[in-house]
């Protein structure tokens, strides 16, 4: 009996020795079995790197400009006789630029100078008739009163007519005059639009003449862009070897063209900028304040769940991540815009859907570039 009860001591003592050799072979392969299941392990993501988006600066191209060009043209019709200027070349105030046939204006002037002539006599001849009345209505001969007032009345018509001759002479002459073009300040002649031998009615455009002065550069905004007056571009011109300068906003449109639906913007032209020449192409760098705050990042790094849009931003001290809103501002094929994060920081580019708020992360290597 003593011995059975040794042997039934002695088979549950190996029993549990057994259980605790497979205990200790079997439990540490399990641990590793689970460490090594992908569904429990700390998820592997890629990350990108918040950039500016380069919208915040927008350029624009448009020509150099005087700020004042004049349409010049005669001030009497006739046919060209003479142009003195070629495009392009400077000219100073008071300098003929071109020149009409005066002989039919010379012949006006002097029909007007004969009618002068005959008003006069005509006046003398009334004054004289004025006195004789007059005298001859104080001593009470055959004038009577009536016929002098007749008289009068003569005389003055024919000084009102006199008066009348003497101003149609005076415009006579001045048309005389007319017969050169003048350019009425200094700057630089843009455009002739007529030849000797054309004839040219009164106030018909014959030089346009760019006046001296800043130059300034002529750009066309869009409808999304409009900077206040007196903001501050940096103008490039091209081709001049680097001719750069900063430019001030002196104008911008109301109204926008009807066809193209922009506006006209004119910069006055600083530093050697200012001293480009009329016509030259001139790129206009504005800062587009709204689109500042703007970064750039993988369109995949966006999370929307229907209840809250932003990304995960990852703490690289930590290795984990946060949730941080954003608010898209543009989205395109690969990158979208977005407000709400800081220029440089490591967003999660793939995987998003599958993190949590403080969740912790490997960041996995990133592809190396295609040579």
């Amino acid at each position: 009996m003593k011995r059975k009860h040794v042997l039934t001591l002695v088979g549950l003592v190996a029993a549990a020795g057994a259980a605790g050799v497979f205990f200790l072979v079997f439990e540490p392969t399990k641990r590793e079995a689970l460490a090594a299941d992908p569904r429990t392990a700390t998820p592997f993501v890629r990350v990108a790197e918040a950039a500016t988006t380069g919208l915040a600066e927008r350029s624009f191209t448009g020509t150099v400009a005087s700020r004042v060009q004049s349409n010049l043209g005669f001030r009497v019709p006739g046919k060209i006789v003479e142009r003195m200027v070629d495009v392009g070349q400077q000219v100073r105030q008071g300098q003929a630029l071109m020149r009409i046939d005066e002989t039919d204006l010379q012949l006006a002037l002097t029909a007007k100078r004969n009618t002068v002539t005959a008003a006069r006599a005509v006046l003398v001849q009334a004054q004289a008739d004025e006195k004789r009345y007059a005298a001859l209505v104080k001593n009470g001969l055959a004038a009577t009163p009536q016929r002098y007032e007749q008289a009068k009345a003569a005389l003055d018509t024919a000084m009102a007519q006199l008066a009348a001759a003497e101003a149609d002479a005076q415009v006579a002459e001045n048309g005389t005059a007319y017969t050169v073009l003048v350019a009425d300040s200094d700057g630089t002649v843009v455009q002739t639009l007529g030849d000797p031998g054309q004839v040219v009615s009164a106030g018909q455009t014959v030089v346009q003449l760019a006046q001296a002065g800043p130059r300034e550069a002529v750009v066309w905004l869009p409808e999304t862009l409009r900077p206040r007056e007196g903001s501050e571009a940096q103008a490039s011109v091209y081709g001049g070897r680097g001719v750069t300068g900063k430019a001030k906003l002196r104008q911008i449109s109301d109204s926008a063209d009807p066809q193209t639906r922009t506006y006209e913007a004119r910069y006055i032209l600083q530093g050697d900028a200012a001293s480009a020449p009329l016509g030259s192409t001139v790129t206009i760098r504005i800062l587009d304040a709204d689109r500042q705050s703007e970064v750039a990042v993988p369109v995949g790094a966006i999370l929307d769940d229907g209840s809250r849009t932003g990304v995960w931003v990852v703490d690289s001290g930590t290795s984990t991540v946060k949730f941080t809103p954003v608010k898209v501002k543009q989205i395109g094929e690969e990158t979208a815009f977005v407000t709400g994060i800081e220029i440089g920081e490591q967003v999660v580019a793939l995987g998003a859907h599958l993190l949590n708020d403080g969740a912790g992360v490997r960041i996995a290597a990133q592809p190396e570039a295609t040579k």
